[in-house]
């Protein structure tokens, strides 16, 4: 996970989806044994594939449901691993490395250390993660087995949670900045604008946004007191944790007959509720399309080649080579395409796989790329489980590389036409744009400009 200065957090490592899954198995070869956390039970006998659903955790941050940007806590979505390319195996020889250092250090330290000591396995956590941090790699991560299961917790748009996005407590309350349509929340009478100033009865005003997250989230079924303050009235409502699911696709008609399309991140159903806006454009004769991918941090492989096919005519999408690729893979789309007229709006947090659609759709100049220059992640990681149960460790591993060559590392996207937000629009989330400042959106009436509108 990488985070810039401005305080938005990009997730960099993707999780996989069952149809990803069973690509993969298709193509692993039998010497390989690939561990994958995915939605629904049993296992795929192909290529040595182990396939199994995730346990729940009790800490995974599901109450508050949306990408941890700004000051807002996604509370859902804390274990959502969005913006790369994921190829998850299990090291089972260790070979020619040593270590007999590290083993020596916990017997000397155990046999000998005077005073309070950590556990043999607490210590060599910390050893783990100061080891892979010493790389300097920012999208390298050593997680142990908890850490991991809330990493990977989320990639088919469910989440275990009540529904609610929330900004961090500043000092008396907790703004509600959504709530979910259908959410527990919703039904338990939360509203957007709430103050939230007491979670189970404990006063927020001195505690952090972890220390709310892990107030509000809890087991599946069990339910939460959330007191708000709404137009200068207490009111505590009870609400149920359970599972949410979260669209990654919003999507309506201007009123000038332009489709306009939000989509969160490449994860989850965004493939099917992507085609499913694009058939509905089709069926009310939409003609030009603005794709927003501001603020999106990328997701699966899979889907962004996927969404790409239905907007691209034959050509190619993407290319990927490193250390998991015998020689450089091509990834195309075919023939076949919704023909709308695009823009693609874009920002400094569009990320990975939105960098890889916005490529696409330049290199191959089948539409105009607006906004602001993109985040610029070009690398790709894979994730090793380790022997013995041991953890895990996602390691920077390929590079992916746009139609005509370019890898985006530390560059992004130049758009084909610069625009910038206005000062005072750029503290809200992209939803609350287009639902509160539709009319105020220098970036949407550039898109719009760019396509004669």
């Amino acid at each position: 996970m990488d985070e810039n200065n401005n305080g938005k957090e990009l997730f960099d490592t993707v999780t996989l989806s069952a149809e990803e899954v069973r690509r993969m198995a298709e193509t692993a070869g039998d010497d390989k044994e690939l561990i994958i956390f995915g939605e629904g039970d049993g296992a795929l006998s192909k290529g040595g594939v182990t396939y199994q659903k995730p346990r729940s955790w009790p800490v995974i941050l599901a109450a508050l449901l949306g990408a941890l940007l700004g000051v807002l806590i996604t509370v859902a979505a804390i274990g959502i691993a969005f913006g790369g390319f994921s190829n998850i195996t299990k090291v089972k020889d260790m070979g020619k490395y040593d270590s007999s250092v590290i083993s020596e250090l916990l017997q000397r330290i155990d046999a000998y250390h005077f005073g309070e000591t950590p556990s043999s396995e607490e210590l060599l956590e910390e050893a783990s993660h100061a080891l892979v941090d010493a790389m300097k790699d920012p999208y390298a991560s050593y997680f142990t087995k908890k850490e991991y299961e809330a990493y990977t917790s989320s990639f088919n748009g469910n989440y275990y949670g009540v529904g609610i996005i929330v900004q961090n407590p500043d000092g008396t309350s907790a703004l509600v900045k959504r709530v979910y349509e259908g959410s527990f929340a919703e039904t338990a009478g939360i509203r957007k604008n709430d103050l939230i100033i007491a979670v189970d009865g404990k006063d927020v005003k001195s505690v952090t946004g972890n220390e709310l997250v892990e107030l509000i989230t809890g087991e599946e079924g069990t339910t939460v007191d959330i007191t708000v303050l709404r137009e200068g009235a207490e009111q505590t409502f009870t609400v149920t944790r359970g599972e949410i699911y979260v669209k990654r696709v919003d999507h309506f008609v201007l009123e000038n007959g332009v489709g306009y399309l939000y989509l969160t991140s490449f994860s989850g159903n965004a493939k099917d509720e992507f085609k499913a806006a694009l058939e509905d454009f089709k069926a009310q004769g939409v003609k030009k399309l603005v794709v927003d991918l501001r603020d999106d941090p990328g997701g699966s492989l899979w889907t962004v080649i996927d969404i790409c096919d239905m907007l691209l005519p034959e050509c190619v999408i993407c290319s990927m080579q490193g250390n998991t690729t015998k020689k450089t893979e091509y990834y195309r789309s075919d023939k076949d395409m919704y023909d709308f007229e695009l823009a693609v709006l874009v920002n400094e947090y569009s990320a990975s796989a939105s960098e890889i659609f916005a490529g696409a759709i330049q290199d191959n100049g089948r539409g105009k790329i607006v906004g602001t220059r993109t985040y610029g992640k070009g690398v790709v990681q894979s994730t090793f489980t380790l022997e013995g149960d041991n953890g895990y460790l996602k390691l920077t591993t390929d590079a992916y590389f746009t139609p005509n060559g370019t890898n985006l590392g530390g560059t992004g996207i130049t758009p084909d036409i610069e625009a910038e937000l206005p000062e005072e629009l750029r503290q809200y989330e992209i939803y609350e744009l287009y639902t509160e400042h539709l009319n105020e959106d220098a970036q949407l009436a550039a898109a719009l400009e760019a396509l004669g509108e």
